[in-house]
């Protein structure tokens, strides 16, 4: 007999944040997640799942073959994200080490407890008609881990027919869930410029190049030619957060570097924007004899929801959560997560998760362990409506 998936948590929820706990307090960042990542595999193994670890350095994926499943059949992916960051926060769960602290500032261990939770239930389903791959990546903050198990044959390896993630979005009423139309996250590239000048003492400008004159002319020509020069109706944001150069108040220095980074909800804008950072660095040149060198470095596109999952999504939402819980088209966020590269391979949709408290990477951000059963459930019943498996619970 099947038990609703809401019934069979009220018996294991202790399981569910006996893990969360346990992940809590062994916050690893990116590539070292080896504690991290052999517990999972060891719950993965536990339920009775075939593990495949070592992908893209620590990441892992658990096999789950329905009982009346083909088993040449491709999986439903689902994936959470291994990974903490080096930050301090509240001290029940920060982690001294020789590098810093560490923390699980952005939810991962709770996006794992969630992941584990359905895996576990789907485990106990004896007539399950549907094979799921529970895929637990690294370095997701780096936003290199899914290119690292991409690279090391993860789709080669399982077929995947779909994949689904979902994070925990404070600000959202707890417990609420969206998945957005289109444009979910945002593109990341990093910005280094580099203007080199033939320095001089500040008396006597004229007897060589104001670097630093350049410098802000070339950050101020930036901004202007982005809401001159792109359509404001794609979200482009392009921010710098370091200037460095010179050694004293009245020498002009010879090099300023610059760094930044372009977020964009729109590929066309990015590219536009790409574009107008080298016509800024060609003007500068021009104008100030200041040769500039801007490089951009891409690192993740645009997260885009394949509008058929989306879909699927949105109707699971419905029946596991109630439609006064759904939030219907929210918002596409401004962050960014390297689950775009699965889906340049592959249908699939990111969804949001509500809950309450400090936004994610703040010092006092603590994931609400109360959303574990929302995004279980969610997932559950994600991986067999993908799969044309009608509801269990």
């Amino acid at each position: 007999m099947t038990i609703p998936f809401r019934q069979w948590y009220n018996t294991h929820q202790a399981q569910g944040l006996e893990w969360f706990q346990t992940l809590h307090a062994m916050p690893e960042t990116g590539f070292s997640e080896h504690r991290t990542a052999a517990y999972v595999a060891s719950v993965l193994r536990g339920l009775g799942l075939e593990v495949i670890a070592g992908l893209g350095g620590t990441g892992l994926v658990g096999l789950l073959r329905g009982a009346r499943t083909d088993r040449t059949a491709p999986f439903i992916g689902l994936r959470a994200e291994l990974d903490a960051l080096p930050m301090a926060g509240p001290a029940d769960g920060t982690v001294q080490t020789t590098e810093g602290p560490r923390y699980h500032g952005c939810g991962h261990d709770g996006h794992m407890a969630t992941l584990l939770t359905a895996a576990a239930y789907l485990a106990a389903q004896p007539d399950l008609s549907v094979n799921v791959a529970f895929v637990f990546q690294p370095a997701e903050e780096l936003l290199t881990g899914a290119a690292a198990m991409i690279a090391d044959g993860l789709l080669d390896l399982v077929p995947l027919s779909a994949i689904f993630a979902l994070h925990n979005i404070p600000g959202l009423p707890t417990g609420s869930a969206g998945v957005a139309e289109g444009a979910a996250l945002a593109s990341s590239d990093e910005i280094r410029v580099t203007l080199t000048a033939q320095g001089t003492h500040g008396s006597a400008p004229h007897t060589g190049q104001d670097a630093i004159l350049a410098a802000a002319h070339f950050l101020v020509l930036c901004q202007q030619l982005l809401t001159r020069r792109t359509d404001s109706r794609d979200s482009a944001v392009l921010s710098f957060g370091q200037i460095e150069g010179g050694h004293a108040p009245n020498v002009l220095p010879d090099t300023v570097r610059i760094a930044g980074s372009l977020r964009s909800h729109s590929e066309k804008a990015r590219a536009e924007v790409h574009d107008l950072l080298k016509a800024a660095g060609q003007s500068t040149t021009l104008a100030f004899g200041t040769p500039v060198a801007v490089k951009i470095t891409a690192k993740v596109p645009v997260l885009m929801n394949d509008p058929g999952c989306a879909a699927i999504v949105r109707e699971t939402m419905i029946r596991t959560l109630g439609a006064d819980r759904l939030i219907a088209n929210p918002r596409p966020v401004m962050a960014s997560e390297d689950f775009a590269l699965f889906r340049q391979h592959l249908p699939g949709a990111y969804i949001f998760v509500g809950q309450d408290g400090a936004y994610c990477h703040h010092p006092d951000y603590r994931f609400d362990t109360g959303i574990i059963p929302v995004g279980a459930a969610i997932l559950v019943e994600l991986a067999l409506s993908a799969a044309g498996q009608p509801p269990i619970g």
